[in-house]
């Protein structure tokens, strides 16, 4: 027959509410960054053994802007570990777009690799960090930015400026090169994707809204 809870010694009754408290605190942050909902917002879902995300694999142009601006925010879907520790540090891609795409030249690589610019983000020494990932002439290069929190939205955009991408995210600015020279953006919006080396390890959330 099961003891009733009152009987336990003080101590003992104690601790177990104080575990209790311990993980419903716990369940709650952890709750507080799955659910999100918030106007305008797309939840870009990379599911776990892929690559692609919501949207990744559609063929949406850009053309005649100068400039992409979004809202970003991780949850702690984005927190993994690859399987191959030397792995770790590969970017992933967040979001940004081809360019100086010529839509009637038969290329045979994609475009992106060849001209483009995007914010990338790798979870790296337990902290989420976002890099300037970029292409010129199919060379690729990347710059980490600044780390973010978990749970936080921050403004971003890529900006064209005379030999140069700027990458902002909230005040911060930096500018890398930008090796072609057509005045506006022309290509395509690029999305979410884990890799990258590895296929993503777990189920991830991203939530992007464009401005």
């Amino acid at each position: 027959m099961r003891r009733p809870f009152s009987t336990y010694s003080a101590r003992f009754r104690a601790a177990i509410l104080v575990c209790l408290a311990g993980s419903l605190l716990y369940c709650s942050k952890e709750k507080s960054y799955e659910i999100f909902q918030e106007p305008g917002f797309v939840n870009y879902f990379i599911p776990r053994g892929g690559s692609y995300s919501t949207d990744s694999t559609k063929i949406i142009p850009v053309n005649g802007i100068t400039e992409m601006r979004i809202k970003f925010r991780f949850d702690s879907s984005g927190v993994y570990q690859t399987t191959d520790p030397a792995n770790q540090a590969d970017v992933n891609k967040l979001y940004g777009f081809a360019d100086c795409v010529s839509f009637t030249t038969q290329y045979t690589i994609a475009p992106h690799h060849i001209n483009s610019a995007r914010f990338g983000w790798a979870w790296l020494n337990n902290a989420m960090r976002i890099y300037a990932y970029y292409y010129n002439d199919s060379v690729r290069s990347f710059k980490e930015l600044q780390t973010v929190e978990l749970g936080k939205i921050y403004t971003a955009g890529i900006r064209l400026v005379p030999n140069g991408y700027e990458f902002t995210i909230d005040n911060k600015k930096d500018t890398v090169l930008r090796s072609c020279g057509s005045a506006t953006i022309s290509g395509y919006k690029l999305f979410p994707f884990f890799g990258g080396t590895e296929f993503a390890p777990k189920d991830i959330h991203i939530w992007i809204k464009e401005l």
